[in-house]
């Protein structure tokens, strides 16, 4: 126990008084108050960022599982497209079936094609882009009733713009179901693309 330290002062008349310094207001001890906070500031920062580590670490393995099974899927309709799809015009006595005509009135002119896949998967939709002779270009992706089953032979009038020229390109591009969509997804790699289309006859 520390001892209380006992001062004494005389006056000019010699009288001497006396006063008590109390040990509670010491500056060790005032100190050792204040050294309190820091304390509890740095316990706080401490749990503080083992919360937000916890927090990073959680999102981040949610996002990486999320990225992983985008691209599993992703892979899996890339393989199903190269594997499982073969979309061709179909030919009879050899001439592809696929024409234009663009002199029909009032109607709008259309692309005669005929379809078939050869694939052991059902197609569920096609989509064309046109290229006229002045490169102006035309697509359509929600072609109605526009699926072929596997092994299956289709024809399609697809109409385009009235005012495009001749047709220089058809690009045909087949869709098939992916568990990670909701509508089908294009085989954009399975395009098929035909530079030799001329005036029905």
């Amino acid at each position: 126990m520390e001892k209380e330290v006992k001062r004494i002062a005389v006056t000019g008349s010699g009288k001497r008084h006396s006063w008590r310094h109390s040990p509670s207001h010491s500056p060790r001890h005032a100190f050792g108050k204040r050294a309190v906070s820091p304390l509890i500031a740095t316990v706080l920062l401490i749990a503080f960022a083992v919360a937000l580590g916890a927090v990073v670490m959680n999102w981040g393995k949610s996002y990486v599982e999320e990225q992983a099974q985008h691209a599993g899927d992703k892979s899996t309709t890339e393989m199903h497209c190269q594997i499982d799809i073969d979309l061709r015009i179909k030919e009879i006595r050899g001439v592809p079936k696929i024409c234009y005509d663009n002199t029909t009135t009032p109607s709008a002119p259309f692309i005669d094609v005929m379809l078939e896949n050869r694939g052991t998967e059902d197609i569920r939709g096609i989509a064309f882009l046109v290229i006229d002779d002045y490169d102006n270009i035309f697509t359509n992706e929600s072609i109605p009733d526009s699926d072929i089953p596997a092994g299956g032979v289709k024809k399609f009038q697809i109409e385009y713009d009235s005012s495009f020229g001749g047709i220089s390109v058809v690009e045909i591009t087949p869709m098939i179901s992916s568990a990670g969509s909701v509508q089908p997804v294009l085989c954009a790699k399975n395009a098929l693309v035909e530079d030799e289309v001329y005036e029905c006859s």
